[in-house]
Order: C-alpha cells, then structure tokens, then sequence
C-alpha cells in the first residue's frame, strides 16, 4: 500500500481503506501496532498475504492520532475503549467494494500501547467444493466413503491457519441435504450457513462443547460438526456421540494424521474411544502458488513475492482395523503410520512435490511444510 491522503484523514476513513486495501492484497489477517524505531513510537501496520507477514507502512505521529485510530477499531468490534490494560475479542461485519466480509479482532496490550489484530474472513471461502480446495481425485475418492457413512468420528488436523475450517466446511457442503439435520457448535461460528443449525459458545451461560454435544444428541442430528477438539473431555464427550450413532467433524492441532491419534492419547483419551469412534483423519497444510504472471520472477500482480494465493496439500487416512488393534496396544507413531501407508494413505510428501514436477510451485515452498515444527 502506497502512503496517500487517507492517512491524514480521520481515523474511520483510514481503517476503511486499509481494509479495503486488504481484501484487494488477498490478506487474510492486518496487524496494527506500536514499533520503536529510530527513538521514536510508530503505528506501524502490516498485512499476512498468503502466509507471510510483510510490512505495509510506519506511520508517525504527524501524520495519524494513535489512540483514535487503536479508539476507532475497539467501537468498531464492540470493544470496551476504557479497558486498555485487558485483552479482549470482537468482531463487526464490513463491506469492501461488494465483497462481505466477517472482522474479528483482538486487542493485546503491549508495553508501547495497545496492538490490534482483525482476521479478514471472506464468506465465500465457506461455500468452497472440495475440489477447490486442491485435494487430488485420488483424495476425493478416498475421502467419499468416511464422509458419507451415518455414523463416526472425523477429524481435521493442521497447524494454526492451515485451512482446517475452510476445509470443514467444504466437507459439510458436499454433504449437504434439507433430508439431513446438520448442526454446529462452534467458538466462535466462522460463518453463518443456510440450512445448518449453528451454536454459538457462551462460558458465561454454561454452553460450552460438552454441553452443546450433549443438546445436540436431544435433536435428533444427522452430522455434527465440534469447533475444536481442545481436552480430554470434549473429545471423549465427541467419541460417545459417534458410538451413538451420528457422524461427527472436528478440527484439532496436529502435524499429520498419526500424530492426531498421539495427540489424543497425550490428553488421556482411552484408547477404547479412539479405536472404536475414529473412523478417519484429513489432515491440510497450505503451500504457496507460483504467480501466474511472472512465474516467481516477481512482478506487480504478486507485490514482487514471485507467489499468488495458496492451495491445500492434503494427506487422507482412513481408521483400518489393524490401525484399530495398534491403537488399542498404544503402538508408538512410526509403527502407525506404516500401518497407515500400507492401507493407502498417500502422505503429504507426495501431494506436495507433485505440485512442484506440475509447476505449481517450487520445491523450496514444498520443503518448507516439512522443515518447520509448526504445531
């Protein structure tokens, strides 16, 4: 974003156009916060393009009132103005130039000041196929019959950002039927959908995971989608609702697949639950696409990144009956997942370096999903 006239003007105005500035970058999240530079406090704000935080501009005093513009943000969201040593959470909806957007922000008070970060949440990205998203035919066939059965326990796993919303809800649109009572509970609902029934968490009136499952149970659904699996008792709470007879989502953080069954074990999840509800994991992380414009030279279509947009490499397993006994006897990681392999998961690797041979990205981006420990 170049600097113009907006940031002299009032506070609202320039919030406007830096969303707007935003949606135009394909920014999912802007960061607004006080830097210390050259002995001086800035307001500096960036945006996160396809993953990557990259600064948009260092404004200084002169040039913007920092409390009206941090002030304008909090009434935005509904915050409280007058709490600025306590974090808080809010959101607002927000038309940019026909595009309807979901805001939610949350405010950090930092030693400078107070920092404010809004995620930008497009509607559409709810509304996506599964064939969007970039999983293979392979994985789509694979895929069909753990989320067309009347009953079990799904899970989609990643790191933070990674897509395990977009893609669960991608999963329930391809599922979707006015023959079936689809229900969600979610903390907080990303997006309201037609035809799902939604729950909102509310700690301060007692309605939090468990006790929504358990609501749920009481009318008579089809498919449930759970916001997150986050303990023990929610994912036991989950595992009971599959064993009753509903198919049940939920995402969680994990590395892959096998490392969502470690993961559930670590927070002492019985075994029994796990090998008798789980029927199969999709686990997604996001890689970065080649520009189509300069094919990664840079170029003014991409900001010079050389990278336009990111599509999912997804890796699919489905619960077999040996992978079943090996969870029952705590088998460690490698084990399972040979026994993952051989029933035909086809592992991130895979899916991620054949975008590289296809020229949709470079090996450089594909290695990336495997160097980092982001979980």
């Amino acid at each position: 974003m170049q600097r113009t006239d907006a940031y002299l003007r009032e506070p609202l105005e320039l919030i406007r156009s830096t969303i707007k500035e935003a949606v135009r970058n394909n920014a999912t999240d802007i960061h607004w916060e006080p830097l210390f530079e050259n002995n001086d406090i800035l307001l500096a704000l960036r945006f996160r393009i396809d993953g990557v935080l990259k600064d948009i501009a260092k404004l200084d005093k002169k040039q913007v009132n920092f409390e009206a513009v941090i002030n304008a943000l909090k009434i935005m969201a509904g915050m409280d103005t007058t709490k600025k040593r306590k974090e808080q959470d809010g959101r607002a909806k927000f038309d940019a130039d026909g595009i309807a957007l979901d805001l939610r922000f949350s405010s950090m008070p930092l030693i400078l000041g107070e920092k404010i970060v809004i995620r930008l949440i497009n509607k559409e990205q709810f509304s996506r196929k599964l064939e969007d998203l970039g999983i293979t035919a392979e994985g789509v066939k694979s895929l069909a019959p753990l989320i067309t059965k009347k009953e079990g326990f799904i899970l989609i796993v990643g790191p933070t950002g990674a897509g395990k919303s977009t893609t669960l809800y991608a999963i329930l649109n391809s599922i979707y039927s006015r023959n079936k009572n689809i229900c969600t509970i979610e903390d907080p609902v990303e997006c309201m959908i037609s035809g799902f029934n939604q729950i909102q968490i509310e700690h301060e009136y007692g309605m939090t995971f468990v006790s929504g499952l358990r609501a749920i149970m009481r009318q008579d659904p089809d498919v449930i989608a759970l916001g997150e699996v986050r303990d023990a008792e929610t994912a036991r709470t989950a595992f009971q609702v599959a064993l009753a007879g509903s198919l049940i989502f939920s995402t969680m953080h994990a590395k892959d697949c096998v490392n969502a069954i470690i993961r559930l074990l670590e927070m002492g999840v019985e075994p029994y639950f796990i090998s008798t509800g789980l029927t199969g994991v999709v686990s997604v992380r996001l890689v970065r696409l080649l520009c189509r414009v300069c094919k990664g030279e840079g170029c003014m279509h991409c900001a010079n990144s050389g990278f336009k947009k990111r599509i999912g490499v997804f890796e699919i397993m489905q619960v077999t009956d040996k992978v079943r006994n090996l969870i029952l006897g705590r088998a460690p990681q490698d084990v399972l997942r040979k026994a993952a392999l051989e029933a035909g998961m086809q592992p991130f690797h895979d899916s991620a370096y054949k975008m590289v041979t296809l020229g949709l990205t470079t090996k450089e981006e594909a290695d990336k999903l495997f160097t980092l420990d982001e979980v």
